[in-house]
């Protein structure tokens, strides 16, 4: 399962590319933007993204030629059994 950080990046790369945006991916001034997240955060994140197979990331000094391999493995949180614990525990 994915860090929370890296999933958000990785959903924004898989949503961004329609025919408003012309089929291409966000630039890093976007992801910044959309993520909160400085440049050096974001070149970690596709690079983790990249070692986990989930992108192909061939040119590291822009965001143009990313591939995405893998969506189905997106998974949601965890949840919980039972929400009554936190009313009866806490």
């Amino acid at each position: 399962m994915l860090p929370d950080s890296e999933r958000k990046l990785l959903r924004i790369l898989i949503n961004y590319p329609s025919p408003v945006h012309k089929s291409r991916m966000p630039d890093f001034k976007r992801l910044e933007m959309m993520t909160g997240r400085k440049r050096p955060d974001l070149i970690r994140g596709l690079q983790y993204l990249e070692d986990q197979g989930f992108i192909v990331w061939p040119e590291k000094s822009t965001t143009e030629g990313i591939q995405i391999i893998q969506t189905e493995v997106l998974e949601k949180s965890a949840s919980r059994k039972n929400n009554i614990d936190y009313w009866t525990k806490y």
